[in-house]
């Protein structure tokens, strides 16, 4: 899309009512060369994949190969230099990298999903944050734990924030404050390298960060009602398709795209190391004629493939329903929530079916099986993989139950 398409787009009174199937066709061309891009990338990321265990971080060569790929600045807007994919393909390319490192495709969606969130923001937040170029990167803590105290022009921060994955490799740091989020240079903060001590997805670095008398102005805060009302500030410069479709929604469906390809390494790994695998006990003959492995591979491969397609379609047709100036309904974003918490469980209990009959080589810390389970269980508890929570709102929306009215960064995700 030309400079001068995009300022017409932006300047456009009613911009949902335009035509914006030029838009789409460059979204879903871009995403199918970011897809490619991806590829060529793996194999340096996937030879770092216990790196990232060792370091506690994802080694910056991983890095370095995602930002060459295009990867940081998938969601970046255009006038930054950005890609401006189509979440499909984005999530596609996340899954990939899941399938080589784990803990580099969870950082690789965590500060991507930011960035999303910093194009809703005023446009003098986003000139600011990059100014240094369409890779810039921020890293998270949502959970309002922290001491915010209102002042003039801003905030005043104090405390502790912890769980802020990738914060090694990002310039700033998104800060949860309720019904707020606070934008914070990495430079005004310190990192705790000892709060990350865990036994999956490690190398995702999630660490605790600490705040003393942080200044942060009114422009670099996200207040959560203006998505609320449809307000965002950075519609003023953004008012485009993309950027309509749900920052909630595509914050809780993103580690999804980690679980998955993550899973998909597993089985495929289980697939080769059976291959050659004998059976100690009884015959000893090869385990891949054992017909109790070949009912549950068969199974966990349906379940899983299964969750993968349903997880890109349904964000394929949300972005076809964006490109045509619609908005998905509140049953619709409730049902694409529950089945992306569906299918990070379903990726785990699978790769679980599987686990009894790995053989007793699974449990040594450098087979890729127990790096793939450990990192399963890691990202069963984060708080988007709740089925059960999903459940409710899902099935609660469908019998016209009254939702929870709307507070905060939690209750947002109902409405936006």
């Amino acid at each position: 899309m030309s400079s001068a398409s995009l300022q017409m787009t932006v300047n456009d009174t009613n911009p949902r009512q335009a035509c914006w199937q030029q838009y789409r066709q460059r979204a879903l061309s871009a995403g199918r060369e970011f897809v490619a891009a991806v590829d060529a990338a793996l194999p340096v990321i996937n030879a770092r994949r216990f790196e990232s265990e060792t370091l506690g971080r994802v080694p910056d060569e991983s890095v370095q190969a995602m930002i060459d790929a295009g990867v940081f600045r998938t969601f970046t807007p255009l006038q930054y230099g950005g890609l401006e994919i189509d979440p499909a393909s984005f999530f596609e390319g996340i899954m990939k990298i899941g399938s080589a490192d784990s803990s580099a495709a969870w950082i690789a969606g965590q500060l991507n999903c930011h960035a999303f969130e910093i194009a809703l923001m005023s446009k003098r937040m986003q000139d600011e944050f990059w100014a240094d170029g369409p890779d810039t990167r921020a890293s998270s803590s949502y959970a309002p734990i922290g001491k915010p105290e209102k002042v003039e022009g801003g905030y005043l921060l104090n405390g502790t924030w912890t769980f802020s994955s990738g914060v090694d490799h990002a310039q700033w740091v998104i800060l949860g404050g309720a019904a707020r989020n606070f934008v914070v240079p990495v430079s005004d903060l310190s990192i705790d390298h000892n709060s990350w001590d865990v036994s999956g997805l490690k190398g995702t670095g999630s660490k605790s960060v600490t705040l003393k008398d942080v200044f942060v102005p009114d422009y670099r805060i996200h207040e959560l009602v203006d998505t609320y009302n449809d307000a965002n500030p950075g519609w003023e410069v953004n008012n485009r398709p993309l950027y309509w479709m749900s920052f909630l929604g595509i914050f809780n469906s993103t580690a999804t795209n980690t679980v998955i390809g993550t899973a998909l390494c597993g089985i495929n790994t289980f697939i080769e190391q059976s291959r050659v695998r004998l059976t100690r006990q009884g015959t000893g003959a090869p385990i891949a004629q054992n017909p109790f492995l070949h009912l549950k591979l068969a199974d966990v491969l349906t379940k899983v493939h299964g969750v993968r397609e349903r997880h890109l379609n349904n964000w394929k047709s949300l972005f076809e329903l964006a490109c045509q100036g619609e908005e998905a309904t509140p049953l619709e974003r409730m049902r694409i929530r529950f089945e992306s918490a569906d299918a990070n469980a379903t990726c785990f209990e699978s790769f679980a079916l599987l686990w009894p009959i790995a053989g007793a080589a699974a449990s040594a810390s450098d087979n890729v099986l127990q790096q793939v389970f450990r990192d399963l269980m890691a990202a069963r508890n984060h708080g988007s993989a709740g089925r059960e929570l999903a459940a409710g709102q899902y099935i609660k929306t469908m019998f016209g139950m009254e939702p929870a009215p709307f507070s905060d960064f939690g209750t947002l995700a109902y409405y936006k």
